[in-house]
């Protein structure tokens, strides 16, 4: 299935899905499945509690999502009315969630899992909005009227409307809201259809947190096109040996993760012959794979899975290009898999230092996959989204990813970042977020984080801090922990007197990569 004109947003087009798909299969976890017609009549229940509680379109919601199917349900409730809903880490530190919340002013604040109530009921007292645990008892029964209400509603939601918010670090210590619009998704359902080849036979493993930009292809890409989603836990993810049974039950077709989780399966041969034997599409990106540890999984797959390495901002729909590995890729062991080339829709600009077109530089990201902006955020908005003015881009929108790339034969080629942030287990981080949650630390005057590559595979954050009095390295990662998730935390703590600085005064980065190895 494919977008199509009269698919204005994506509430019609998924109403679609719900009556031709009606007895297929749309969740499945280990007990039980849901079809398409029970998700349904979940959404009509949703969207009636929402309406009832006055939300309008542009509105905004926030779901601490643990995968409970509700949750989904309550996902797509909210695109039915126009409703922006923004999916939070139940188990970050409330904090960091606190200001993900002051940034999107959601309306109402939804969980679904009673483990995290203390947590999510204090961020509902922090932001002074309505709390309301997601569970059957909470659904109302809509009226043949209260449903055509909705649908009312719907035809009004136009291809602007934004959909979601994604949050991203951010260099301030106050993460960015991507806000992505219906139309930004229904180009990525059209691209993924047609270049996954997905049809209702097919089950995705919902191996990403919902918070995090990967679970968008799952999600949309997935349910959007008929087939099915499993979802995956995330204390099935740190048990490799159960991980991989558990996916292989589900029949799963389509997987797509970070390169880190599938570097790990491999390190502790979790991954034993015949297993994922359902498996025909392997998708992985967020961060490099380096092709020597790609050639593994590549030659364990080799006959069954086709391997895909995927490359895209959240900033642009989630991917923008897909390469599918063949023999050729490893001629040559070094480095990292080429991004391939844009997808479809897309339209691009490579700038050097001095903003002039190159091959090689700043990959800028043109087209109508490019999110409408940072949520609430002009001043951030306007210095990483731009709108031309010359004449064969008369108006298009453009994004600086800040990643710096190398065009050969259409080919792009991941060089490095122009600026401090990283992928780190997946995960964009920019490194001034966690440098200035240690300078909140009370014992701490200075702080500096740094990346280091411990291998061609993995990586780890290491800080520096100076503190003026006696302090327990292991306290501060311990009181750090409280105020930024646990993917940012630094797996090593080096306390000095003083940080040493360049000869303009700055913090010398390259002396304390020097300094990590003691």
């Amino acid at each position: 299935m494919s977008a199509t004109l009269h698919h204005h947003n994506l509430a019609l087009m998924f109403d679609d899905v719900l009556s031709t798909r009606a007895d297929r299969p749309a969740l499945r976890y280990a007990a039980e499945a849901h079809a398409y017609r029970e998700l349904g009549g979940w959404i009509d229940s949703l969207a009636s509690l929402l309406m009832s509680k006055g939300l309008q379109r542009g509105d905004v919601i926030a779901i601490g999502h643990d995968k409970h199917p509700l949750s989904y349900a309550l996902m797509l409730a909210a695109i039915r009315l126009g409703v922006a809903y923004v999916t939070i880490d139940v188990a970050s530190p409330v904090a960091r969630t606190g200001r993900i919340l002051e940034v999107s002013a959601p309306k109402l604040l939804f969980f679904d899992s009673v483990e995290y109530a203390a947590g999510m009921a204090e961020l509902a007292r922090m932001q002074g909005c309505e709390l309301l645990q997601l569970d059957h008892g909470l659904l109302p029964t809509p009226s043949a009227a209260a449903r055509e209400a909705q649908r009312e509603r719907s035809r009004v939601v136009d291809g602007s409307t934004i959909a979601y918010i994604m949050f991203t670090s951010g260099s301030t210590g106050v993460p960015k809201g991507v806000a992505v619009t219906h139309q930004n998704v229904l180009h990525l359902i059209a691209w993924g259809a047609e270049r996954f080849g997905i049809t209702e036979q097919d089950n995705f493993a919902n191996l990403s947190p919902m918070y995090f930009d990967n679970s968008v292809f799952d999600f949309y890409v997935g349910l959007f096109c008929g087939a099915s989603l499993s979802p995956i836990h995330r204390s099935l993810l740190a048990k490799p040996y159960e991980l991989v049974p558990y996916v292989s039950a589900r029949a799963c077709s389509i997987w797509f993760s970070v390169p880190s989780a599938l570097m790990y399966l491999m390190a502790v041969k979790a991954i034993a012959p015949g297993a994922l034997s359902d498996l025909r599409t392997i998708v992985f990106g967020g961060e490099g794979y380096p092709k020597v540890e790609l050639k593994k999984l590549y030659d364990r797959f080799l006959g069954q899975a086709s391997l895909v390495n995927v490359y895209g901002p959240t900033e642009c729909t989630c991917i923008c290009s897909g390469h599918t590995l063949g023999p050729s890729d490893f001629e040559v062991l070094d480095g990292l898999p080429t991004l391939g080339r844009l997808n479809p829709n897309f339209d691009h600009r490579i700038l050097d230092e001095n903003d002039r077109d190159a091959l090689e530089g700043e990959l800028c990201l043109i087209g109508p996959n490019v999110a409408a902006g940072y949520f609430n955020d002009l001043e951030r908005t306007a210095a990483a989204f731009h709108t031309l003015t010359e004449p064969d881009r008369f108006m298009k929108r453009m994004y600086r990813t800040g990643d710096l790339v190398r065009e050969v034969d259409g080919m792009l080629h991941f060089v490095g970042r122009k600026d401090n942030q990283i992928k780190h287990m997946g995960y964009r981080i920019e490194l001034e977020e966690i440098e200035n949650a240690l300078i909140g630390l009370p014992e701490v005057d200075q702080a500096a984080v740094v990346y280091q590559r411990a291998q061609s595979a993995y990586g780890k954050l290491i800080a520096f801090v100076a503190c003026t009095s006696e302090v327990d390295g292991k306290a501060l990662l311990q009181a750090l922990a409280q105020v930024v998730p646990d993917y940012m935390v630094p797996a090593r703590l080096i306390v000095m007197p003083k940080l040493p600085t360049n000869a303009n005064g700055k913090v010398d980065r390259h002396r304390l990569r020097e300094l990590q190895n003691p």
